[in-house]
C-alpha cells in the first residue's frame, strides 16, 4: 500500500504511513467498516466529521444536564475565606476551658 502523502510503500497491515504518520485505512466510528478513504463511509453512509459533532454536542448535553443536577455550590473563595473558623473557634472553647480549669 502506498501512502498518498509521502508515497512511501507501507504492508498491509499498517493504519497509519511509517514515514509521515498520515492515516492510510479509516474505520468508520458507527459501523467500524475499515476503508481507504475517510470523509464519509463506504458501507453505512455516516459523515464522520457530523458524526463527530454530533458526539461531541451529546457530551456537552450530558455534561450540563449534570451540572443542573448537582444543583448550586459556592466558589472556592467562600471555602477559603470561611476554612479558618471552625478551627478558630474550637481554639477559643479549647482555651476558655482550659483557663477555667486553672
Amino acid at each position: 500500500m502506498q501512502c498518498p502523502k509521502c508515497k512511501t510503500e507501507n504492508t498491509e497491515q499498517v493504519v497509519y504511513c511509517v514515514r509521515c504518520h498520515t492515516p492510510l485505512k479509516y474505520t468508520c466510528p458507527a459501523c467500524k467498516h475499515v476503508q481507504l478513504q475517510g470523509g464519509q463511509c463506504e458501507k453505512c453512509g455516516v459523515d464522520f466529521a457530523k458524526y463527530a459533532a454530533m458526539l461531541i454536542f451529546q457530551a456537552q448535553e450530558a455534561s450540563q444536564q449534570k451540572r443542573k443536577r448537582a444543583g448550586w455550590r459556592p466558589p472556592i473563595w467562600v471555602h477559603i475565606v470561611f476554612f479558618p473558623f471552625p478551627a478558630i473557634i474550637q481554639l477559643v472553647l479549647y482555651l476558655v476551658r482550659k483557663a477555667r480549669s486553672r
